[in-house]
């Protein structure tokens, strides 16, 4: 019976210690010894490549510190309740459960919208909105580019939005996504 107590305690602590840690991280796997970021920068070499190729008319997740288009939308202005219409997108969100809010956005407005994600392919947003299962290749008006792993051990830097480089980067790969719904009537 005393095993059993204290078994239960163990996993209820492990579980909150889990919770509390994973409600304090935002996109980058942290310790106590990495730096914690509330906001992200794209990475340079990314950011670069991107506004070569596209005119960017808006930064949809940035903050006043980060946004890389003179037109922004910060968290609090909230990008999904804006009109993204006959707009040019550069969308970068965080990596959270909000993804696919920005995705379905993008398929229902008349804009090209260019997202910088993780390669999350078991995804549910990616099978309803970026994935023809039956044709296996990505959906009408939709482009995925799968980014390279960066070289090293460190993973993808995303530095803060004060530009200090964490210890550590994102490990996981990533993907480019274009939409494009400027043509669908």
């Amino acid at each position: 019976m005393v095993i059993k107590v204290s078994f239960e305690m163990l996993w209820r602590k492990l579980h909150n210690y889990i919770f509390m840690t994973q409600q304090k991280q935002f996109n980058l796997l942290n310790t106590k010894k990495n730096l914690k970021m509330k906001f992200i920068r794209t990475p340079k070499e990314i950011w670069l490549s991107l506004s070569k190729e596209f005119k960017f008319t808006v930064d949809a997740c940035a903050s006043d510190k980060n946004h890389l288009v003179d037109k922004y939308w910060t968290k609090e202005i909230d990008a999904c309740t804006q009109n993204w219409d006959n707009e040019i997108i550069y969308c970068h969100p965080m990596y959270d459960g909000k993804i696919p809010r920005f995705i379905k956005k993008a398929c229902e407005s008349k804009c090209l919208t260019v997202f910088l994600l993780p390669s999350s392919t078991n995804s549910v947003y990616f099978h309803n909105y970026l994935w023809d299962n039956k044709k296996h290749k990505p959906k009408e008006n939709v482009e995925i580019r799968f980014i390279e792993k960066t070289k090293g051990i460190y993973g993808t830097k995303f530095f803060s939005e004060d530009n200090i480089e964490p210890k550590t980067g994102y490990l996981r790969p990533l993907m480019i996504v274009v939409i494009d719904r400027r043509k669908i009537t």
